[in-house]
């Protein structure tokens, strides 16, 4: 593929229909995507600010969760390029087109920008944490982002390509092959499903890179409690673990989250939160281990933690 004629952007709705509808008219000004396709994973129908010339607006049988509805999503339109956000995410056209323009390297299979997330209010650590490398630690394999170095950092004035190890499924790019071939897994529900897909994209010759001149930003807000982070969190690095890594790192991941958990308890106390994170963190480590999918679609009665208990 030398140049993207159709590229499609995949919304995942859920919550603020406000929140959607700026996402949607934000791409939608772009002058981009030949479509933008929104999957409502909360059943709400359109909202009457959205006619059918800025977007499809999909309504899944039931909330099948992020990945299976990036799937859905990238599987009613023929493209050359698929690019999902979640709607906390705005990008401009230039960091837009350099994320396609990637797509020219044939070994390619999935591009994403920096995100700029909002997560202090010291600007300076936002930034430093906006310009990261996405890989895995030694020992446990847990996926981390790794500030990098000056080098590196300079590299965003250029249209330069940077492999990571994963990509972030805030605003991730993938080539029509990847959605063909690898595809989204929904068994997930919340968490791990951009690491999971760029795995298996890695292990199928792909290459997964960061474009480092594209920048995209994050509102800060997020649609889930403390307590469904708490326990997907838990569950869902079990679930990549036991699926991609050998026992010995199952073994040694399955302690360091029981220690987390000893940790999570301790500031439930201190800090007297209300509701604690500790059961839905402990009922995510036990269902890890007791449950497994059978199918790439999520669990009946997803979602299993869903209410601030």
């Amino acid at each position: 593929m030398t140049n993207a004629k159709q590229v499609a952007a995949i919304i995942v709705h859920h919550g603020d229909l406000q929140r959607t509808v700026r996402a949607v008219l934000s791409h939608w000004k772009l002058g981009v995507f030949s479509q933008i396709i929104v999957v409502a994973n909360d059943l709400r129908p359109r909202p009457a600010e959205l006619g059918d010339n800025h977007c499809v607006w999909l309504i899944p049988a039931r909330n099948v969760g992020f990945g299976s509805a990036c799937q859905l999503g990238a599987t009613t339109f023929q493209a050359d390029v698929y690019a999902f956000f979640n709607a906390h995410i705005t990008i401009d056209r230039a960091s837009t087109d350099r994320c396609i323009a990637a797509f020219t390297t044939e070994d390619v299979g999935i591009v994403s920008p920096y995100i700029y997330y909002p997560r202090s209010a010291n600007a300076a650590v936002n930034w430093e944490y906006t310009h990261c490398t996405r890989t895995y630690s030694r020992f446990l394999r847990l996926p981390i982002q790794v500030p990098c170095n000056n080098d590196q950092v300079d590299a965003k004035i250029v249209d330069k390509l940077l492999d990571n190890d994963w990509a972030t499924g805030g605003a991730v790019f993938c080539r029509r092959e990847i959605i063909r071939d690898v595809g989204w897994v929904g068994s997930y529900f919340l968490s791990f499903e951009d690491v999971d897909i760029s795995i298996r994209a890695k292990n199928s010759g792909w290459r997964v890179v960061v474009a480092a001149s594209a920048i995209a930003f994050h509102t800060g807000e997020s649609t889930r409690t403390s307590t469904i982070t708490a326990y997907y969190a838990m569950r869902n690095l079990v679930w990549l673990t036991r699926k991609h890594h050998v026992r010995r790192v199952q073994a040694l991941l399955t302690l360091y989250l029981l220690l987390r958990l000893c940790r999570i308890a301790i500031a439930d106390m201190s800090k007297r939160r209300r509701p604690p994170h500790a059961r839905p963190a402990m009922r995510g480590i036990l269902d890890g281990w007791l449950l497994w999918p059978d199918s790439n679609e999520a669990l009946p009665g997803e979602p299993l933690w869903s209410g601030e208990r």
